[in-house]
């Protein structure tokens, strides 16, 4: 089954005003900035804990927190884990 995320009316906007000046956000951008969202509230020493879809695929997954950091200009540290991906947020 498919992960729903409900957009708030701004985020919808958003959306339509860059579709009618031609310029919609990818999908990989839209993802993208999911990932941001859940790191932009992390402080240093904090950390998350990512329970993975069977239809996920971790590297995938860690990919993508490594690039949301890095355009949010934090640095994070994955911590080694079996069935669950773990990171902290380092600066």
């Amino acid at each position: 089954m498919p992960e729903f995320q409900k957009l708030s009316r701004e985020e919808v906007n958003k959306i339509l005003m860059a579709k009618e000046k031609g310029h919609g956000l990818s999908q990989r951008e839209l993802i993208l900035r999911a990932y941001m969202e859940q790191l932009k509230g992390l402080e240093v020493g904090e950390g998350l804990e990512i329970k993975l879809d069977k239809s996920e695929n971790r590297q995938t997954v860690k990919n993508r927190l490594l690039r949301a950091a890095d355009r949010l200009g934090i640095e994070i540290e994955f911590i080694r884990s079996r069935n669950v991906i773990r990171l902290r947020r380092t600066k």
